[in-house]
């Protein structure tokens, strides 16, 4: 109207005539009457459309709220049944695993006192001594171990009287009682001020209410002789234990059994009168809530005269005392709680115990568990079956342990979360209808002037466009490029079609890069194999970029071991800083587990390696290059920065820069974020830049020498976790890599046997095929051949040879070859082969270096160096000459000769890693010349010499002989042949890690002189028949080759990457500490280490590596092991001093209450 008003004004003052005006007038109204007629028609349509949309509006609500009660419950009862199969597989996968290790547990208890019966016997053999006048001065010592294995509290040795040597027995213990404890109190208390030299009685004694009184008109009687822990008097000595009907019986069933460890009837008070209360509690403090209080049984074992016979007198009864809530302990992972185990016997006892993890607490006698529960019933067998009369024969107590859980484990599972999600759905659908209901509201109000703006608008649009155009603008807004991207792509056919074409790029102007680097992973993949070194990288990416997916993550590329990802690109989102993060922190999470899992195929130190993450923000140019390898790259600054930042990080962080902080703040999360305090990263471009750790305690990462190092995050003080108001609470949980270790080193060591074991029995099959076989020749499991295989009675050092003659090329078996990936080692013998494996690891000290991880990396080391034993240089020449099969049988026998028959015989490779697996078995941290110089048992055993070597191959090796590993040692070696031969390699080779004895020495260098008195090189193959090549001369080389790989095996950490060298090096030096504030050394290491070091590389590693080269056999394996030992060694030269500095300010930091 405004126009027609300004109109009208302007006809009045031209002074035109009424009718004028009148048809003006008319004008105007006509114009505003169609207008509204217009719009009166869109107000029909509109109510028309009214009536419609109303009906659809009640029948959407109705919808609404249908669909509402519906989802609501249905969400409702798949929660509650998604929490009951949770609850159902958490509780059938802990119960079996507690079940295993309650089994596994009881198992190791019943081998431990097995064994320790038998070492009893075995001693008692060896010196001579006869049953019952048997006097073991290493008693107490081998009662220690024997608690440290089985986790029992006292041992005690009761010889069987009978009535006619019983003066003589009294005779005996009158003289011996005194000396034999008061030595035992010596080597457990280091005092006699806590005994008291009372209560000893000259006569056989039995218990009555009127105290002891003597016991007599018996046929036989079992005195309490031996015990360990020792007792502080002497009274106990001399007690008959079948005086007491229970024992009595007990003793009848194990006469009876035979070889079966029988348990007693639960007593609370099991160890009463041979302790004071004082002393029970001590060994109860160990364990918090732990009472002496609680149950305890005996587990007794009989003693044969021959331990291998058990149809063989018994001489002595073993009994042990054991706490039951000691031997519940560890069967279940740290986090698990809530778990009851009653246990209940055959004697009609019962008691209940909650299993908390790793904890055992008791709660009482009875089944003492929630009824509600008793379908969840799971029941373990916890006594042996093995016997075919131990159910019926009666004295002892059958154990089985009855699992359920309690309402703290079901409270994990079943929560309210069903009922809390239902409410919350059923209230997103009341806020719908609510929000339906207002938003109705509001559209009724404005539909008047809805109705009158469409009118206008399509009045406009109506003429200012035709519907042709109108139409096409609408359909354009949803129209994409028609090219595919992939047309785009390739490379144009003229280079200058490139200048016409536009690029494929963009600009972001924000966007968040990640790089990730593998910490350590240089030093770990320097000792091992391309690969393992390539398993370990597709399996670490092919996980993380999983990951990737549904994260709002975007992969760029790998370069080497480090991992380039970005998010807010391609497609932009706000809080692509966070979601940077939340993957950063995944990866890391994700890194941890793999690596553990993969440490038992890629062996140890693969769970070490941790993720060093540097995070950038900012803005970045994204898009494909084009050509024949085209792919989706970044460029620019952030890039740049972003490296910088990861460059400087520490293993197992997040590291951010300021950019991405500011953004981290801008979406919340600030509270992720711990400043920087020491120093500063300089980014090209930039300057100094301020950064930032994801998460807390970063202490020791904050120093600023710690920038930019690959050192693992518990060896900076810090992780990746903080506390719960991190990252929703999820960087609460610390990114550890120490649990459980050991057991992965266990499986990757049985993992490299079980592949030697399939090359044996490879071998064996070819031979069998070729017709050759050698059922003339003794079995290995012969009585008589096993007997003469034990080291009972020998001293391995005197087993040295200097020559092992290893098996002559046979050109038919060789033709015979079996494949290795189709033998299968029977379940019986990998089960052994674990078995066998995991006691030698329970048979090594915890000393910082000799231990079983150094046994393990010596492993491997030798397991390399096998695997790079390679054909002489010159084998092209012979292939060159023809194809006729005597060609190629004369390549086999050149092969096998260069070689010195050590890659053709696998019972060979497996001695070698038999040898480094139990070279340092029991090994006490000290030399040989220490336990000469403090008169150790074992040095007068061997003579003082090669005192730590002999014992720890005479224990691997009569372990491996016992009963216990049948099937395995048959596998091994099937043959008395094979196992004489094996016995051998493995005692030239444990012998030769004896690097100080003067004559192995000088046996070592006359024998070396003889075989490579010449440079192997010189040879030519052409004249290769008219050397001295005799069978001796090979077989001299294989043996030497062989002292050589075990010597370089066990020192490889000076001849591997500065890491690996500094690692052991600072264990070493620990354990060298260690002795001398125990006052097992003279001086202090600290003093000579340095110049040490220095002069063992100089007269020891680097001419060892050159032997190595000497050899022949081992290829550039050997030009490596020369070129790192010379390079730790001008590593060491330049900074050994400030680091033997620092390793003692750390040592004497952690031995300070000895300083």
């Amino acid at each position: 109207m405004d126009i027609e008003d300004k109109s009208l004004d302007l006809y009045d003052a031209a002074g035109n005539s009424v009718e004028d005006f009148t048809s003006s007038s008319r004008s105007g109204s006509d114009t505003a009457s169609n207008r509204r007629d217009e719009v009166q028609e869109i107000r029909n349509q509109s109510r028309t459309e009214d009536r419609r949309v109303d009906l659809w509006r009640w029948t959407l609500l109705f919808l609404i709220l249908a669909v509402g009660v519906l989802i609501t419950t249905l969400t409702y009862h798949f929660l509650q049944f998604e929490e009951q199969k949770a609850l159902n597989i958490a509780y059938d996968q802990f119960t079996e695993a507690l079940s295993d290790a309650a089994i596994r547990q009881q198992d190791d208890i019943r081998d431990a006192s097995r064994a320790f019966s038998a070492i009893i016997s075995d001693q008692a053999a060896l010196t001579n001594q006869t049953w019952p006048f048997v006097a073991l001065t290493n008693f107490e010592s081998l009662g220690e171990d024997f608690h440290k294995i089985s986790g029992t509290e006292i041992v005690t040795l009761l010889p069987a009287v009978t009535r006619e040597n019983t003066e003589a027995w009294l005779n005996f213990t009158d003289k011996q009682h005194a000396p034999l404890m008061k030595h035992s109190h010596m080597l457990r208390y280091k005092t006699l001020d806590n005994m008291m030299e009372v209560g000893y009685t000259s006569y056989i004694q039995r218990a009555t209410s009127n105290g002891l009184v003597p016991d007599i008109d018996r046929d036989v009687y079992y005195p309490l002789w031996q015990v360990s822990p020792p007792m502080f008097t002497y009274g106990a000595i001399n007690w008959n234990a079948i005086s007491l009907p229970d024992i009595a019986a007990m003793f009848d069933a194990v006469k009876v059994l035979k070889y079966e460890q029988l348990v007693s009837p639960v007593q609370p008070y099991a160890i009463a009168g041979l302790f004071s209360e004082e002393e029970h509690a001590r060994m109860h403090s160990a364990i918090e809530g732990s009472s002496t209080k609680f149950p305890h049984s005996f587990i007794y074992t009989p003693v044969h005269l021959d331990s291998q016979d058990f149809d063989s007198p018994i001489v002595a009864i073993s009994s042990a005392a054991m706490a039951w809530d000691f031997s519940l302990r560890s069967l279940l992972p740290v986090g698990v709680v809530g778990i009851k185990a009653v246990i209940k016997n055959s004697c009609n006892q019962s008691f209940t115990y909650e299993i908390n993890g790793p904890d055992a607490f008791f709660i009482g006698e009875g089944d003492l568990h929630e009824e509600e529960f008793n379908s969840y019933e799971r029941v373990v067998r916890l006594s042996p079956n093995s016997h075919p009369d131990i159910q019926s024969i009666g004295g002892h107590c059958l154990y089985s342990m009855y699992i359920y859980p309690n309402s703290k484990f079901v409270s994990l599972y079943l929560t309210t979360l069903p009922t809390m999600f239902a409410i919350g759905v059923a209230g997103a659908f009341g806020f719908m209808v609510i929000v339906f209901y207002v938003y109705n509201r509001f559209v009724y109000k404005r539909n008047e002037k809805l109705v009158e703006n469409a009118a206008r608008s399509n009045a406009v649009i109506t003429s200012l466009f035709p519907d042709t155009i109108r139409n096409q603008l609408i359909g354009d807004s949803n129209t994409n490029n028609p090219r595919s991207f992939q047309e785009l792509l390739g490379p144009a056919s003229d280079p200058v079609a490139n200048l016409t074409r536009p690029p494929l790029a963009d600009y972001f102007a924000t966007a968040t890069v990640m790089f990730a680097d593998i910490c350590g992973f240089t030093a770990w993949s320097s000792v091992r194999e391309p690969s393992q070194v390539f398993t370990l990288l597709e399996t670490l990416y092919g996980s993380f970029d999983r990951l990737t997916k549904n994260s709002k993550v975007f992969k760029v590329e790998t370069v080497g071991d480090s991992y380039i990802a970005a998010t807010g690109i391609p497609k932009y989102h706000r809080d692509h800083a966070v979601s940077m993060v939340r993957f950063a922190y995944k990866i890391s999470k994700e890194m941890s587990t793999m690596t553990k899992m993969l440490e038992t195929t890629l062996g140890p130190d693969t769970s070490d390696l941790l993720l060093r993450i540097g995070i950038h923000t900012g803005p970045v140019t994204a898009g494909v290059i084009r050509g024949d390898k085209a792919r989706f790259q970044l460029f620019g600054d952030t890039m740049n920065v972003a490296s910088r930042v990861e460059s400087t990080g520490v293993a197992g962080r997040i590291h951010v820069s300021k950019d991405t902080a500011d953004s981290l703040r801008k979406c919340n999360k600030g509270h992720w974020l711990v400043k920087r305090e020491n120093g500063s990263v300089v980014a090209k471009g930039k300057g100094d830049i301020q950064t930032y750790w994801i998460g807390k305690g970063v202490e020791q990462a904050n120093k600023p020498e710690s920038f930019g190092q690959c050192e693992t995050a518990s060896e900076s003080g810090s992780s990746v976790s903080a506390d719960d108001s991190v990252i929703d609470g999820h960087f609460s949980e610390k990114i550890g890599h120490s649990e459980g270790r050991e057991d992965r080193l266990v499986d990757w060591n049985v993992t490299v046997f079980l592949d030697i074991l399939k090359h044996i029995v490879a071998r064996r099959e070819a031979y069998a095929k070729a017709g050759i076989n050698s059922n003339s020749e003794p079995r290995s499991d012969d009585s008589e051949v096993l007997t003469r295989m034990k080291m009972n009675d020998c001293k391995p050092i005197n087993g040295v040879r200097e020559i092992i003659a290893l098996p002559e090329f046979n050109d038919v078996a060789e033709a015979m070859k079996v494949d290795v990936q189709t033998i299968e080692i029977p379940a019986d013998v990998t089960a052994e082969l674990r078995r066998y494996i995991a006691t030698v690891a329970g048979l090594y000290r915890s000393n910082p270096f000799h231990n079983f991880e150094h046994a393990s990396h010596v492993t491997m080391s030798v397991i390399k160096l096998l695997s790079r034993i390679k054909a002489p240089s010159d084998l092209e020449l012979m292939e060159g000459h023809g194809g006729s099969d005597d060609i190629s049988q004369d390549i086999h026998a050149h092969l096998h000769d260069h070689t010195y028959g050590i890659t053709s015989d696998p019972l060979t490779q497996f001695a070698c890693a038999f040898a480094a697996l139990v070279h340092d078995v029991d090994h006490e941290g000290v030399p040989n010349a220490q336990l000469v110089k403090e008169g150790a048992a074992v040095a007068t055993m061997y003579n003082e010499r090669s005192v730590a070597e002999q014992n720890s191959l005479v224990i691997a090796w009569n372990l491996l002989m016992s009963d216990r590993f049948t099937n395995l040692r048959n596998t091994i070696c099937a043959t008395a042949t094979e196992l004489s031969r094996f016995r051998e390699l493995a005692t030239n080779a444990v012998m030769a890690t004896d690097i100080i004895d003067k004559d192995l020495k000088q046996l070592r260098n006359n024998r070396w002189y003889k075989a490579f008195k010449r440079d192997i090189s010189s040879i030519d193959v052409h004249d290769y028949e008219e050397e001295d090549e005799t069978r001796d001369s090979i077989n001299r080389k294989a043996t030497i080759v062989i002292e050589h790989l075990i010597q370089a095996s066990d020192v490889s950490h000076t001849m591997q990457h500065w890491h690996v060298y500094r690692k052991w090096n600072e264990n070493l030096f620990r354990e060298s500490y260690a002795a001398y504030i125990a006052g097992r050394a003279d001086t202090d290491p600290s003093i000579n280490w340095y110049k040490g070091e220095i002069g063992f590389f100089d007269f020891y590693i680097i001419p060892l590596a050159k032997k190595l080269e000497s050899c022949g056999v081992f290829g550039k394996s050997s030009d490596e092991f020369l070129n790192y030992a010379r390079s730790n060694r001008e590593e060491w030269e330049s900074r050994g001093e400030s680091i033997v500095a620092e390793l003692v300010a750390n040592v004497k930091k952690d031995f300070k209450e000895h300083i």
